[in-house]
C-alpha cells in the first residue's frame, strides 16, 4: 500500500534527480562553450575568433581597380551618402528588428523589407516560393552576377520581447545584429547607388534569405542557388566586426534524438521499467565530458531537452536536439560518431540496469551544413582586403563560421562572409546589442568591394569573370 508519506518521500527523491539532470545539462553548456571574455568590454573580440589563414598579398590588378573606383566622383558621392544615410539605416535596423521572424515565420518581416526595397527605387523586387526576398539591380549586361545576402530570420521564438531598448548609445534587441543590421545596410547601399546614378557592369542581386538559423537548415539559400545557376560570386553579410572575413564554412550535423519506453508509476514500477529521461541524462553527461579539438575548431551542444509526464511518473519519453560543428570534415565525422555511440550506449545501460529491452532511441538527422573553404588568396578575398585598407580601416582576421556561405562555397562559387558596420555583442542572446558608432564605415567597405567585383561602367572592369560570357 502506498501511503501519502511514501509519495511525499518519493516526490522529493525524484525532484532531486531532476535537479541532477538539469545540472548535468548546465555542465554541458559550461564545458562546450569557450571561456568567457576576460575583458570588461562586451564588444571585445571573443576568444573563439582565431585566424584560419594569413592574409594574402593584394594584386596590382585588384589595387588599381579599387583605386579607380574610389577616385570616381560618383562613387565618392556614394561613400559620403552612406555616412549621411547612417541615421536612416539605424532607424530601419530598429524597425525591422522589432518584427518577429523565427525560422519558418519570416513572412511578416519579409513583406516589410520588400516595401523598403521598393522605396529605394528598385523595380525588380519579388518574393520566391521559399519566402526569400530578391531585388535585382541590373548592370550594363556585359558583366558578372554577384549576390549579396543577409538573412531575415532570427533564433528567437514567437512571443520573445524583441522591443529595442537604447542605453548610453547602445541598442539592445534580440536579432538586431544577427542579421537585421545587414538587411538595413543593404538598403543604404542601394540608395547610395541610385542617388548617384552609378551604372555597374554586372548585375547585383540583393537577397534577404529565410531559414538560416536553427532547423531552417539554410533552406532559403538552398532554394535560391538551386534556381539561380548564373551566380558568379556571393557576399554573405553577417554580424562580423569591421576587418574580419569568413572564408571557412563550418560544417555541422544536427540531430533530434527521441527516447521511448513503457513508463510507469515512480514508486510502484521503480526498478522494473527503464526511464527515458534517466537514459538521456546519462547521455548528456557523457557528451559533456567529450574532449574535442581546438584546431580545427570543433564544438557540440545539447540545445533543447523535453520529456516526461509528471514528477511521479517514470518517463516514457524524452527528446533532445544535438548540434555538432567543426571546421574539419574528419573531426566532424569523428565527434559525430562518438556522440551517436554515446546515445546508443545510454539506451543499453539503462536497459541492462533493469534487465529490460523496452527502452529504444531513434536518431533523426534534422540539419546538415556543408563545409568548405574559399581560397585565402582568391580575388574575392583580395577585393575585401583592398577595400578595407582603401577605406582607411585595418584588416583583422580570416575565420570560419556556420552561415549561408556553406551553400555557394560547396557549389564552387567565390564566396566571402563579411560584416556590415558597427560593433556587436551577445548575438543569439536576449542581451544582443549593437554599438552603431561609425557603422557606415562597414557599408563603405562592403560597397567598395561589391563595385570592384561587378565593375563600374567607364571606370573599372569587373574583377570577377561572368560565367555566361565565358561560354
Amino acid at each position: 500500500m502506498i501511503t501519502s508519506l511514501d509519495i511525499h518521500r518519493i516526490n522529493r527523491w525524484v525532484s532531486s534527480l531532476a535537479l541532477g539532470l538539469l545540472l548535468s545539462q548546465a555542465a554541458l553548456v559550461v564545458r562546450a562553450q569557450p571561456a568567457a571574455q576576460s575583458s570588461e568590454d562586451p564588444f571585445a573580440t571573443p576568444d573563439w575568433v582565431a585566424p584560419v589563414a594569413p592574409w594574402p598579398a593584394v594584386s596590382e590588378n585588384v589595387s588599381q581597380a579599387i583605386s579607380k573606383i574610389l577616385a570616381s566622383p560618383g562613387v565618392q558621392k556614394a561613400m559620403n551618402f552612406l555616412k549621411e544615410d547612417d541615421p536612416q539605416t539605424l532607424k530601419e535596423t530598429v524597425f525591422l528588428s522589432e518584427i518577429p521572424a523565427p525560422a519558418f515565420n519570416e513572412e511578416k518581416k519579409a513583406k516589410a523589407y520588400m516595401e523598403l526595397l521598393k522605396k529605394t527605387g528598385l523595380t525588380d523586387v519579388r518574393m520566391d516560393k521559399e519566402g526569400n526576398v530578391i531585388a535585382v539591380r541590373k548592370g550594363s549586361g556585359q558583366g558578372p552576377t554577384v549576390v549579396i545576402d543577409a538573412h531575415i530570420d532570427t533564433v528567437f521564438p514567437l512571443g520573445t520581447d524583441i522591443k529595442v531598448k537604447v542605453k548610453d548609445g547602445i541598442y539592445y534587441g534580440p536579432g538586431i545584429t544577427d542579421d537585421t543590421r545587414g538587411m538595413a545596410a543593404m538598403l543604404s547601399m542601394i540608395r547610395a547607388l541610385n542617388a548617384n546614378k552609378i551604372q555597374t557592369v554586372g548585375d547585383i542581386i540583393f537577397l534577404a534569405s529565410v531559414g538560416e538559423e536553427g532547423l531552417g537548415n539554410l533552406r532559403g539559400v538552398r532554394a535560391f542557388f538551386a534556381e539561380n545557376k548564373n551566380i558568379d560570386a556571393a557576399i554573405i553579410v553577417e554580424s562580423f566586426p569591421i576587418g574580419a572575413a569568413g572564408i571557412v564554412s563550418t560544417a555541422s550535423n544536427r540531430y533530434e534524438v527521441t527516447y521511448e519506453g513503457p513508463g510507469g508509476h515512480s514508486y510502484a514500477a521503480f526498478g522494473q521499467v527503464p526511464s527515458a529521461i534517466h537514459a538521456m541524462g546519462r547521455a548528456i553527461a557523457k557528451i559533456s565530458d567529450l574532449d574535442v579539438p581546438k584546431s580545427p575548431r570543433t564544438t557540440y551542444n545539447v540545445g533543447i531537452v523535453k520529456g516526461g509526464r509528471s514528477i511521479n511518473t517514470i518517463s516514457p519519453d524524452a527528446m533532445m536536439e544535438v548540434d555538432i560543428r567543426s571546421d574539419g570534415t574528419k573531426e566532424l565525422a569523428d565527434v559525430t560518431k562518438q556522440i551517436l555511440a554515446i546515445i546508443q550506449q545510454s539506451v543499453e545501460e539503462e536497459n541492462k540496469r533493469l534487465g529490460s529491452q523496452s527502452l529504444k532511441a531513434s536518431i533523426k538527422l534534422v540539419g546538415e551544413r556543408a563545409g568548405g573553404t574559399t581560397p585565402p588568396d582568391s580575388v574575392i578575398v583580395q577585393s575585401f582586403l583592398g577595400a578595407t585598407r582603401a577605406n582607411n580601416e585595418k584588416e583583422m582576421v580570416m575565420i570560419g563560421a556556420s552561415t549561408n556561405a556553406g551553400i555557394p562555397i560547396s557549389l564552387g562559387i567565390p564566396t566571402l562572409i563579411i560584416g556590415s558596420g558597427g560593433r556587436y555583442a551577445g548575438f543569439h542572446a536576449l542581451t544582443e546589442a549593437l554599438d552603431p558608432t561609425n557603422a557606415f564605415k562597414g557599408a563603405q567597405i562592403d560597397l567598395t568591394m561589391l563595385l570592384s567585383l561587378v565593375g563600374v561602367e567607364g571606370v573599372s572592369a569587373p574583377l570577377i569573370a561572368a560565367k555566361s560570357l565565358a561560354k
